[in-house]
């Protein structure tokens, strides 16, 4: 017979998330073991079983929720319906928003998701994908004269990584406010795309179609490049501090 439920489990699971994924971001995946993540969390091996089978099933859920508020604030921006820039100023805003609480969730997607199971991983990926679509759908509403084929990916990940690596240097507590960088990125970002392209920044037609055709490879790139970046970005930073 099943062990039953306490009636705090939710709240004790979401305490267990947050601070495992706090271990993760500072020890490593890899090198955070049951024991350690149950003493973490201030409970036992046993208890900490309770809730999870495993640190994979632990890293998952982590990332699962957290790529699901992700989208949750995309799909809740798009409701409103806002014309295309105030809907993109939106979206960097509420992302940003996220951001400010989310350092060691953000941490964990970018650094441990290899280390899951293929098929997790690839849910997990999938939620990636869908705020990735999301936002170049809504720079290709935006600034149509500016996102070809050609550009489409670029575009979108140049600003995602422009919001997304501020894991590894914007401090809650630092000169700038997470609202004044968000200000800061849709003024540079409006005022680039609205102005005329830089000589030889489209491509020749002739390979808009094998841009396009490549773009979902391109992505998978950049994403796999992004946690070798952001290692360098994170080891450059504790240097600095």
């Amino acid at each position: 017979m099943s062990r039953p439920k306490a009636i705090d489990y939710e709240q004790q699971r979401d305490r267990i998330l947050e601070l495992a994924v706090r271990a993760f971001a500072e020890i490593g995946y890899p090198s955070a073991s049951m024991a350690e993540l149950a003493q973490t969390c201030g409970t036992s091996k046993a208890r900490l079983y309770h809730y999870y089978p495993s640190k994979e099933a632990i890293l998952f859920d982590s990332l699962e929720r957290y790529t699901a508020r992700l989208n949750a604030i995309v799909d809740q921006v798009r409701a409103r319906r806002l014309p295309a820039r105030q809907e993109l100023s939106a979206l960097v805003r509420e992302l940003m928003a996220e951001y400010r609480h989310s350092h060691d969730y953000h941490v964990a997607l970018l650094h441990d998701v290899k280390f899951l199971a293929p098929q997790l991983r690839e849910r997990i990926k999938d939620r990636e994908r869908a705020v990735v679509s999301a936002l170049a759908d809504t720079l290709e509403r935006a600034f149509p004269q500016r996102m070809t084929p050609a550009l489409r990916t670029p575009l979108t990940m140049a600003l995602l990584g422009t919001i997304n690596f501020t894991f590894a240097w914007l401090r809650p507590d630092g000169p700038m406010s997470y609202e004044q960088f968000a200000e800061m990125v849709i003024d540079i970002w409006q005022r680039g795309l609205e102005g005329e392209p830089l000589p030889g920044a489209a491509m020749p037609a002739a390979m808009d179609a094998a841009a396009a055709a490549s773009a979902a490879s391109t992505s998978a790139a950049i994403a796999g490049a992004a946690s070798a970046r952001a290692d360098v970005l994170e080891t450059t930073g504790r240097r600095a501090g």
